[in-house]
């Protein structure tokens, strides 16, 4: 095995392939069938494989999965045949989303000049101007870049106010970092109902699917129980204590700046004070703040 000792000058580049590779893997556009298959080639020759003769294109991921399927000789109308689908799909490479590892090689081939990264030159041409792809022996499907992706501060799939990733035939993902949820929550919380709120298994979707559609409005038409109410003149807050059908007792705290905090407390809490004591001890539990 080779050792590389980095010079203070290349530890300090490093930094700058992480900002370019993250770059990459958000940018939708540089869509080139031409370099596409171009660097596609160059990927076949670096395993020392012919190019396929057939080679497709595609709108987004499920539309490329379902025609890998066809092309594997599963049939369309057999019962299994999503399940085939949902196989190729796990089986796709990520294109301009393979940034966490083809950073490294970018870096080695650039920077540091090693002979065996210049092999992942392909891979790294397709980065720049190819969506997800499916190579095989006789066919290569490829999948134009996403329309639009948007991203939290940790870099998850994350839209409040439309969706987190859409592609150019219409399909769109609805995510909340990185949790998948549906159009209705980001885009009409408010059509929402308690019984849809109350029937998601999932928690943490759950606790977002309240946060849209509002903690008052929630504890009203839960039918939740008004245990105590006071104004508490230390934190200058309104205070409430509930008793909830689903989420046990939560103290309802507004704050001057308005915001809204629902925090979970034991049952032996009574009131507000009490509640408030509990949380000081630093045992509280955040359940959701809107």
């Amino acid at each position: 095995m080779t050792t590389i000792t980095l010079t203070p000058e290349q530890e300090a580049l490093m930094e700058t392939y992480y900002d370019k590779w993250l770059k990459i893997s958000k940018n939708c556009d540089g869509y080139d069938e031409e370099k596409i298959i171009h660097y596609a080639k160059m990927v076949y020759e670096a395993i020392d494989k012919p190019f396929p003769k057939d080679v497709y294109f595609c709108d987004n991921p499920i539309e490329a999965a379902r025609l890998c399927a066809k092309l594997q000789g599963h049939d369309p109308n057999s019962p299994d045949f999503n399940s085939h689908v949902f196989e190729e799909l796990n089986s796709q490479l990520y294109g301009y989303q393979e940034a966490g590892w083809l950073a490294f090689y970018d870096f080695a081939d650039e920077v540091l000049k090693l002979p065996e990264a210049a092999k992942m030159r392909g891979m790294i041409g397709l980065a720049h101007c190819c969506g997800w792809w499916t190579p095989y022996e006789e066919a290569v499907v490829f999948q134009r870049k996403a329309k639009a992706i948007f991203t939290d501060e940790e870099n998850r799939l994350h839209n409040e106010s439309g969706p987190a990733l859409e592609y150019h035939d219409g399909t769109k993902i609805w995510c909340i970092h990185n949790l998948d949820v549906t159009e209705q929550i980001i885009m009409a919380p408010e059509t929402l109902t308690v019984q849809q709120i109350n029937g998601t298994n999932n928690v943490e979707v759950r606790t977002i699917m309240i946060q849209r559609f509002g903690w008052p409005r929630y504890l009203k038409e839960s039918g939740a129980e008004l245990l105590d109410y006071r104004h508490n003149d230390v934190e200058n807050s309104k205070e409430a204590l509930y008793n909830t059908s689903n989420y046990g007792k939560r103290l309802v705290v507004t704050c001057p700046t308005g915001r809204l905090f629902s925090l979970g407390v034991p049952d032996s809490v009574q009131t507000c004070e009490e509640a408030q004591e509990w949380l000081g001890r630093g045992k509280f539990n955040v359940i959701a703040r809107t």
